[in-house]
């Protein structure tokens, strides 16, 4: 008898000795998380489980909104959709979950017992990468790589990195424990150069830097290693100054304050930017101003572009994908405004009718049409935000709100037809004050690490005259072609009857330089 009780009593304490270590085995491994632990997650989660219902439970070790969702199955159908960190309600039974990154075929599958009234948590037995990419200077910037899984080197596909001009974010892969290989995307998977190598455990989140130089492609290094002090003192938060000039050729259609037709410009610019990114919360200020001259055919240099915006936003993050939102933008000219005459003519100011209000007499030369400051908008708005598409390639946001801006033209004459030779017409332009219902799209296409397209596209639907819509469009494709060289083709378009009578076009082929401060 003693003898069995001694067995049972070693039995007994070796299964605690293993539990303990099993427990400080996973204790340790969520410290190596960006998110809290499980049991932290299932208390912050809303979700609440409604009678004769249960749920599933998959944590997230990092931001949820930068992991891939995980599915809910029964009997081989697709039941839920669901970010990890939340709870999936389902009826009880046994689901199948799959979760991962990489092809479906190569995603993790685990089976699940649903009881009514309770939450399963799925045990995190897998591992969290997240690939942090940045240049020879420690910077940060959009490169590229693809991941294998050994040994069958096997791609689970392309990794990019963060962007920080455009507000990215780096993805996390979420992977079974094993041996993993970076290499350079479209390399040889027998590659002998310009890899790394590293293997992930069960319950594990590491980061990775990936050195990269930008305009080769070549890696100059990997690692988990931290990054300086300047980039991880608050990874929250953000802040870029960038320096450039241009030149570019346009082409203008009845935009206020410029002519109609061809046209050469030399300019700079300087653009500030902030974003403060909690979990929770979304902060983005930024500040740009852009100054040009331009060279219109059988004319000197004259002022052509002269522009200060100001814009912020900030949405509180319900779920990683919506929340409410307020936002704050202005935007204004810092010089007067000049039309160039040629020869003597003579310039008269007329109504909306073209009736004659006054002869402003014979000019040659600069004749002033605005003032410092003029016009002068401030726009704003509160509603909700969606986050519609969100991958490595594509991303897509939608608001929808209540908004409202305030015009004030100053005094701001724009140029009407005369039909006579020799003569100006003029129109004075009211200030304007408009509300109702807006909606903003903005969403970026990576057509490759050179190739980034962007639109951004914004309605005002005024309630008093819904029959004369404010619509502002601005869509941009860029090519780098160097670190600190790009050429882009910009289209805007704005339709806007306290600015003008006419539909607003501009089509800009810009060579610029850029110099990133900070």
């Amino acid at each position: 008898m003693r003898g069995k009780s001694g067995l049972l009593a070693f039995a007994l304490v070796t299964c605690w000795v293993f539990q303990a270590q099993a427990a400080h085995q996973s204790r340790a491994r969520t410290e190596t998380w960006d998110a809290p632990p499980p049991d932290e997650q299932l208390a912050a989660d809303p979700t609440l489980i409604p009678p004769a219902q249960g749920a599933i439970f998959v944590p997230a070790m990092t931001d949820p909104r930068l992991e891939p969702p995980y599915l809910v199955y029964k009997d081989g159908k697709l039941l839920h959709t669901v970010s990890t960190g939340r709870r999936a309600i389902v009826t009880p039974g046994v689901y199948d979950v799959q979760l991962g990154s990489g092809p479906p075929e190569q995603r993790l599958r685990r089976k699940v017992l649903v009881k009514e009234g309770q939450t399963t948590v799925v045990p995190p037995t897998w591992g969290a990468v997240v690939v942090r990419i940045v240049d020879e200077r420690f910077t940060p910037f959009r490169g590229s790589y693809e991941l294998l899984a050994l040994p069958k080197r096997q791609s689970l596909g392309v990794g990019l990195g963060a962007d920080v001009e455009l507000g990215d974010e780096e993805r996390t892969w979420i992977l079974a424990p094993g041996k993993y290989m970076l290499i350079r995307s479209g390399a040889n998977f027998q590659a002998r150069r310009d890899f790394f190598t590293f293997r992930l455990a069960p319950g594990e989140q590491i980061d990775i830097t990936l050195v990269i130089e930008r305009e080769t492609g070549v890696f100059l290094g990997a690692g988990e290693v931290e990054l300086p002090d300047r980039l991880i003192k608050n990874k929250d938060l953000r802040i870029n100054l960038v320096l450039g000039g241009d030149a570019e050729v346009n082409r203008r259609s009845d935009m206020v304050g410029f002519r109609s037709g061809f046209g050469f410009t030399l300019g700079g610019f300087v653009d500030f930017l902030l974003q403060y990114k909690p979990q929770k919360h979304y902060v983005y200020t930024r500040l740009k101003l852009e100054e040009k001259q331009v060279k219109l055919p059988g004319t000197s240099f004259q002022k052509d572009l002269d522009e200060l915006k100001f814009g912020t936003v900030y949405v509180y993050r319900v779920v990683p994908w919506f929340g409410p939102y307020i936002r704050v933008s202005a935007q204004t000219a810092l010089f007067p405004g000049t039309t160039y005459l040629e020869s003597p003519t003579e310039i008269i100011e007329v109504d909306r009718s073209d009736r004659v209000v006054a002869n402003h007499g014979v000019h040659q030369g600069k004749f002033r049409l605005s003032a410092p400051l003029a016009p002068s908008e401030i726009k704003g708005g509160v509603g909700l935000g969606f986050i519609a598409v969100a991958s490595n390639w594509f991303d897509a946001n939608i608001r929808l709100g209540f908004g409202g801006r305030m015009l004030f033209n100053r005094g701001l004459y724009t140029l009407r037809a005369s039909g006579t030779d020799g003569v100006l017409n003029i129109l004075k332009m009211s200030d304007a004050k408009q509300y109702g219902i807006e909606g903003t799209i903005v969403a970026s296409l990576r057509i490759t690490r050179w190739v980034v397209a962007t639109t951004e596209l914004e309605l005002l639907e005024p309630v008093t005259d819904w029959k004369n819509p404010i619509v502002d469009w601005q869509s941009n494709v860029g090519l780098r072609l160097a670190s600190f060289v790009s050429f882009n083709y910009i289209f805007k378009m704005l339709l806007d009857r306290d600015r003008s009578a006419y539909l607003q076009t501009e089509h800009r082929l810009v060579l610029r330089l850029s110099w990133q401060i900070l």
